[in-house]
């Protein structure tokens, strides 16, 4: 097994032009760039939304349903956002961890640092564990003119480069990905919610939504492009 899925087993059609909903509004009224600066080291696959509606326990929580109704490792039981996971693992993360950007612009409404950023997967227990240190996610929180929020985890320690209350473009820097928290290697957990705090696959498909929320969503086996 290489460690590439050995990390997952413990993580774990193009959208329409100018969509509209039922009254004539733009849907989805905000539209996401990848997250992520360097795409290249971004490791396949995608980590996506669970839309399979039952909740599983032991090896069964990689039963799972992606919005193209993939099973594992394209997701996992009540998986509610995407990962998108470092490629290299811990010792790209020592060396240069790779750059997390804000989605679409915003306003920061939520900042946690400064938490161990080395929690890790186990195979034997198939549980995370953090050393001894608490299992708390270094987070950024932005809130969007539509009052949707995007969310940002598992942040490399004292590496998040915004305060609570900065306003924020598409595209600018957020820190660096870790392993903070609920987390067995270094990824950023990237989660769509609405005002509500009811989470939302932003990807688009057969047991998702019609209508993505990616300026480019791209190919399933790709990564979602960038806004013009």
């Amino acid at each position: 097994m290489t460690l590439r899925w050995a990390i997952l087993m413990v993580l774990l059609p193009l959208g329409a032009c100018d969509p509209t909903d039922e009254q004539g509004d733009p849907w989805p009224p905000v539209l996401f760039t990848l997250p992520v600066l360097e795409p290249e080291r971004v490791a396949p696959p995608v980590v996506g939304f669970d839309h399979d509606p039952e909740v599983q326990e032991g090896v069964y929580r990689l039963v799972c349903a992606d919005y193209q109704d993939r099973a594992f490792p394209h997701c996992y039981d009540e998986h509610d956002g995407s990962d998108y996971i470092l490629d290299g693992g811990f010792d790209a993360m020592d060396a240069d961890s790779a750059t997390i950007l804000a989605a679409a612009d915003g306003v920061v409404v939520s900042v946690e640092d400064g938490h161990y950023d080395r929690c890790h997967g186990s195979m034997e227990t198939m549980e995370v564990d953090c050393d001894g240190h608490e299992m708390i996610a270094n987070h950024v929180i932005l809130e969007h003119v539509s009052g949707h929020r995007t969310l940002y985890w598992h942040f490399m320690k004292d590496s998040i480069l915004v305060q609570e209350g900065d306003p924020i473009e598409a595209g600018t820097p957020l820190g660096l990905m870790g392993s903070s928290g609920n987390s067995s290697a270094p990824h950023l957990h990237f989660e769509l919610q609405d005002a509500d705090e009811f989470s939302i696959d932003p990807y688009a498909g057969e047991r998702s939504q019609p209508e993505t929320w990616w300026c480019d969503q791209g190919h399933p086996d790709d990564l979602p492009g960038r806004c013009d």
